[in-house]
């Protein structure tokens, strides 16, 4: 197994201490479940924690914690409240900033990064209600628009993770295919959407 560095196990080990005091004193679980709701004062209280943006690097506000701290922590919450736990981990692993860390632009890093570090939500859109999550019969599609200066995005998501209380989200959707070798190779593309984009309507709460 990998093992820490003592400096690394210390900011770990430090952070531990700040979220089970943070759930224990702010967090019921029973509440949660009941409710089907995380309540705005822990979704605050997170915020303040940085656990938005627990991989996020420092330079853009975030904690910069590495892989091994950041499994330590969700370990830690979903062994407090599993539904809190679901919320984060999509949140910074299929939602917005892992991939946009990865393989986002300088100028999207600029722009979004930051924002998680301030308790911004993101979600995942990938499935659809007639194809399910297989992205080769996705029905989304992504238009250029008349000036070329953006994309114009057509279709219906379901179970978006986090949807429901995102700021941001990745949205998946068809681009126009790539010809290769004579074959049409359908596209498939990530786009960062702002939930307050025009157009977007939430109609049914799973």
């Amino acid at each position: 197994f990998p093992s820490q560095s003592a400096e690394e196990k210390k900011l770990g080990d430090d952070y531990l201490v700040k979220m089970e005091k943070f759930l224990k004193e702010n967090l019921n679980p029973d509440e949660v479940d009941r409710t089907n709701q995380i309540p705005d004062k822990v979704m605050k209280g997170l915020g303040e924690l940085g656990a938005f943006a627990l991989k996020i690097p420092k330079e853009y506000g975030g904690m910069g914690f590495s892989q091994y701290n950041y499994n330590r922590i969700m370990h830690l919450v979903s062994s407090y409240c599993g539904s809190t736990a679901v919320l984060l981990s999509a949140h910074q692993s299929i939602g917005v900033p892992q991939p946009l860390k990865l393989f986002g632009t300088p100028e999207q890093k600029k722009k979004y990064l930051p924002l998680f570090a301030k308790g911004a939500v993101s979600a995942f859109a990938l499935t659809e209600p007639t194809v399910g999550s297989d992205p080769r019969n996705m029905k989304t599609v992504a238009s250029l628009s008349e000036d070329g200066k953006s994309f114009i995005l057509n279709g219906e998501k379901l179970w978006c993770t986090n949807g429901l209380i995102a700021d941001v989200l990745v949205v998946m959707a068809v681009t126009p295919p790539k010809i290769i070798k004579g074959k049409e190779i359908k596209q498939i593309t990530a786009f960062i959407v702002e939930a307050n984009s025009p157009g977007i309507e939430k109609v049914h709460r799973c």
